[in-house]
């Protein structure tokens, strides 16, 4: 998990794409790396074992028996629900994005941006004083 987070975390460097707290990484890449490590590590009792929703026993065919070799069936439905999210989150992402930019409320105005939202927005002269002494002084 740690080296996906570090991978993706700098391919987003690389890519310049702006996220600034790295829920992409985190929430995206960890979170496929999941779904997919959840199919590939459910050995049971040995690799040709499938625990799938049976918990701690394996899988069982119809005469109670241990199914195998449907790992690759497991993995294939892990792929599937990654890319339905993935299908989903960016459909809904887009119409959102999307109606956010048409009404003008995508991004701020330009006299913000330089400036910057802490200062437009949100009371620097409180927010970054250390001490409990109240001060009017912008840090």
């Amino acid at each position: 998990g740690a080296f996906v987070y570090q991978g993706a975390s700098m391919l987003l460097v690389k890519l310049k794409i702006d996220d600034p707290v790295d829920a992409s990484p985190v929430h995206g890449a960890c979170g496929i790396w999941g779904v997919l490590a959840a199919g590939l590590f459910d050995w049971g009792e040995g690799l040709d074992h499938f625990n799938g929703w049976s918990g701690w026993t394996c899988m069982q065919d119809a005469d109670g028996n241990c199914q195998t070799g449907i790992g690759g069936t497991a993995i294939a439905a892990q792929l599937i629900l990654v890319l339905s999210v993935i299908a989903w989150a960016g459909t809904l992402s887009t119409v959102a994005f999307f109606a956010l930019k048409k009404t003008g409320m995508l991004r701020i105005d330009e006299s913000t941006e330089e400036m910057g939202m802490d200062q437009k927005q949100h009371s620097p002269t409180r927010a970054y004083v250390l001490s409990n002494e109240k001060s009017t002084e912008i840090l």
